[in-house]
């Protein structure tokens, strides 16, 4: 039986939960590794907290379906078993998917890229077609990033954060968009840059399909 005292976790958030900050996601996590017994570690300091250790912060509304979560422990702890006591748990919503050891000394994950989608509605197909292959065929954009304080906007250049994008024929259109300390876009920019953004205050939702880590 394979021990470690670091693993790194894949999961799902979906369903209501997708509602929540990823600071209230954050807690919802420590809750239920309390809950599960869970020997994690804390950090050093006047307030402690436990070492769990997201690869992507998520966003308010947005599912995601292959998420990462590092969680340092106390004590040797099987992986298999650690998913199986934080899935019996998890509330609704969280479905816990692949447990791996990692090695002590392995650094916390770094995201590359993530993958995103989201339907769109078969009036508006054609016309995020055709603002979509300008898009792609441009060289740059910039777009403005407003802060949630106000006090300053930030302009920065989408065009090379858009690793790839497409509408398939089933009408949901898809973007990997770079995701590292060194700059990411928004899915909420990208849509707004293809005049669609209105979707989201319209019912649709964005779903992150996959996140994957830096090598």
């Amino acid at each position: 039986m394979t021990q470690a005292v670091k693993v790194r976790l894949r999961f799902a958030k979906r369903g209501d939960l997708r509602l929540t900050s990823h600071h209230d996601v954050m807690r919802c996590f420590e809750r239920m590794i309390r809950r599960a017994s869970i020997p994690v570690a804390s950090t050093q300091g006047f307030s402690p907290r436990p070492k769990i250790t997201f690869a992507l912060a998520m966003g308010l509304g947005i599912a995601g379906l292959n998420e990462v979560v590092d969680v340092e422990l106390t004590e040797p702890t099987d992986p298999d078993e650690l998913k199986g006591r934080l899935a019996a748990a998890s509330p609704a919503g969280i479905d816990w998917l692949e447990a791996e050891a990692l090695e002590p000394s392995a650094r916390p994950p770094r995201p590359a890229w993530a993958d995103y989608e989201i339907p769109i509605p078969e009036a508006r197909r054609q016309g995020l077609a055709t603002a979509l292959e300008g898009l792609l065929q441009s060289e740059s954009r910039i777009v403005t990033r407003r802060r949630p304080d106000k006090k300053r906007d930030v302009e920065f250049d989408m065009r090379p954060l858009l690793l790839d994008a497409r509408l398939t024929a089933d009408g949901t259109f898809c973007a990997r968009l770079k995701a590292s300390p060194d700059g990411s876009v928004r899915p909420e920019e990208v849509l707004e840059c293809l005049g669609v953004r209105d979707l989201l205050d319209d019912g649709a939702y964005l779903t992150r399909t996959h996140v994957e880590l830096a090598g």
